[in-house]
């Protein structure tokens, strides 16, 4: 038996049958419009999930009329939609765009960084997720977020690699913590799900073990979800065609083609 770990997120969508580029083109005009080259990685997962139904509510854009942008033109429409209050102090003293308006565009990287802001979190839509303009020339580049309550200069590390990132909202997504639209969309394909409870680690080691996975050989990937200790594990069995999901080492999700 032939078990994968460590797989891609695009090896993952290229499994449950996401094979074609369908964005390949309009990802190449949005490079060619904001003078900007995507990681590949996120190139090559976006080509392949965006316009699709899988991930629409997860917290990646992926829907045909939300594309990357950078949070300097946020903060560009943020001072055009306020301006006209800004003759009132009292309003400028809590306006997180005032300070932008006083000094030209050339001086915001003197101020805050850019970054191409390429999620949020879909339940709430308070939350971005972006990678820093001067780190998108790395292969897998690290991803943060801010929050909308936050200073604009509030931007925290939320993973240390875009893979780790990606494989998150893939998860998430397959888990259904939030939302069942990834689950739905792969039960009309073929797919079905199923879960199993168990005591602890030791339960599911040996569970596993009888399908000749090794959990230890799943490495742990985070979750948005839960608390600071949950996460997931997974691998893949090519000659069953099961995903299997760990999820906080109590439960098992066998994904399975029919």
């Amino acid at each position: 038996m032939a078990v994968k770990y460590n797989l891609t997120p695009v090896e993952v969508l290229n499994l449950f049958g996401y094979t074609e580029p369908i964005a390949k083109e309009e990802l190449e005009l949005l490079e060619q419009d904001n003078h900007l080259k995507l990681p590949k990685l996120l190139f090559d997962f976006l080509s392949l999930a965006r316009n699709e139904e899988l991930l629409s509510t997860s917290d990646i854009w992926v829907d045909s009329d939300s594309l990357p942008y950078f949070s300097y033109q946020y903060i560009e429409d943020g001072i055009e939609d306020c301006k006209e209050d800004f003759d009132d102090p009292e309003f400028c003293k809590g306006n997180a765009f005032y300070p932008y308006s006083k000094v030209p565009k050339e001086q915001w990287p003197e101020l805050v960084e850019n970054y191409l802001q390429i999620g949020s979190d879909y339940a709430a839509g308070v939350v971005f997720y972006g990678i820093k303009e001067k780190e998108l020339v790395l292969e897998n580049p690290p991803v943060y977020m801010l929050h909308e309550a936050d200073e604009l200069t509030d931007w925290k590390l939320i993973a240390n690699t875009l893979s780790e990132y990606l494989m998150c909202v893939l998860l998430d997504a397959l888990a259904g913590v939030e939302y069942t639209t990834a689950q739905d969309i792969l039960n009309e394909n073929g797919w079905e799900f199923y879960e199993e409870e168990y005591g602890d680690e030791e339960e599911v080691r040996e569970q596993l073990s009888k399908k000749n996975i090794d959990l230890s050989a799943m490495g742990k990937n985070m979750t948005f979800y839960g608390d600071a200790d949950s996460f997931y594990r997974y691998c893949f069995d090519e000659d069953e065609k099961v995903f299997y999901m760990v999820i906080d080492d109590t439960s098992i999700m066998a994904i399975k083609a029919e």
